[in-house]
């Protein structure tokens, strides 16, 4: 894996607080010390020439974030018709700030580290897979969507 988890120490094994959520049919999961905020889905600014999986911008008090629609992102069918689709506002580790439009948050996990499978693809946008109640759960690689998003300036 290119990029590291952030672990919390104490416990015989390592494990990572994620906070778990789904986009169409799949569930997913991202560190919850990369989660600035969670709002409900508002009507975004179209950006001109941008990608099909950006939905646009929105004033999060006076910052404007690109709405990256995770469904779009993923190639996979959102709930178009539901309610509960909100908006995670992500910080990546090179401090980009940007929103991702899921259909919606399920539940907080403590993910043991060692749970991980990995994923064989290493440009994949998926740290791997994991087990969670018979669930499998993608954990999704925030540097991979962002470097995707604003390209190769990202890196630092």
């Amino acid at each position: 894996m290119s990029e590291q988890l952030t672990t919390r120490e104490g416990a015989e094994t390592p494990s990572v607080k994620m906070i778990v959520f789904a986009v169409g049919a799949q569930e997913y999961c991202i560190p919850i010390l990369s989660v600035r905020e969670i709002r409900g889905f508002e009507k975004t600014t179209t950006l001109p020439f941008a990608p099909a999986y950006v939905c646009g911008a929105i004033n999060l008090r006076g910052i404007i974030l690109t709405v990256i629609d995770l469904a779009a992102y993923l190639n996979i069918p959102p709930e178009l018709e539901n309610s509960r689709r909100v908006v995670i506002i992500v910080e990546s580790r090179a401090g980009v700030v940007y929103g991702l439009l899921v259909d919606r948050v399920i539940d907080l996990a403590d993910i043991s580290t060692g749970d991980i499978q990995p994923t064989s693809d290493e440009g994949a946008c998926l740290h791997g897979l994991v087990l969670i109640e018979n669930r499998m759960i993608g954990i999704l690689k925030l540097d991979t969507v962002v470097k995707h998003l604003v390209g190769e300036s990202s890196k630092e």
